[in-house]
């Protein structure tokens, strides 16, 4: 029966093991034209800052406290301060909404129309198994504010299951530290 400490390493692998320099290449931006199927974003370029939070997670062998351990511990991995360029800002990649360390992220449905987005998401973990993202809520030129479930496979450990918010600021112009 696996315990808090070896999810939580598996957790903190999962941020680590899939973050990358990568801050928007050529290869980012194919993949949302090709995903979105030309759908227009309407977000502005710049500094971006995105915070998750969690508020339940489907692990049956944890007690409480390590539940509220490990939802803590995804979203200070998952949050991210990031630089949408204006061809990003158009079509953002999948990498963007998937959070910290999502540098593998492609879509599964994008659908944003009317102030209303609904995305699914499915980034690999090299060698680590996968994560699924769905959310849906409101996305302005400035923000966004989506309803979140993450769904992990990992081996030895199996499905996790999380559920929270991705609420997403324009902070302004890029400083090159993002």
């Amino acid at each position: 029966m696996p315990n808090v400490r070896s999810i939580g390493a598996v957790i903190s692998l999962f941020a680590l093991a899939s973050c990358s320099d990568d801050k928007g290449s050529a290869i980012s931006d194919e993949r949302a034209a090709e995903n979105t199927g030309g759908a227009v974003v309407p977000m502005k370029p710049g500094r971006w800052e995105t915070k998750f939070t969690f508020a339940e997670i489907d692990v049956p062998t944890l007690g409480k406290a390590e539940k509220q351990q490990i939802m803590d511990e995804m979203a200070k991995g998952a949050s991210s301060i990031s630089c949408l360029s204006e061809d990003e800002a158009n079509k953002p990649a999948a990498d963007f909404f998937g959070g910290e360390g999502a540098n593998k992220c492609k879509y599964r449905t994008f659908d944003v129309s009317d102030g209303m987005a609904r995305m699914a998401l499915r980034c690999s973990m090299e060698g680590m198994g996968s994560v699924d993202m769905d959310m849906a809520g409101t996305m302005g030129d400035d923000k966004f504010n989506f309803d979140t479930e993450v769904a992990m496979r990992l081996p030895m450990i199996g499905k996790i299951t999380l559920e929270g918010t991705a609420v997403g600021n324009h902070k302004g112009k890029c400083t090159g530290q993002e």
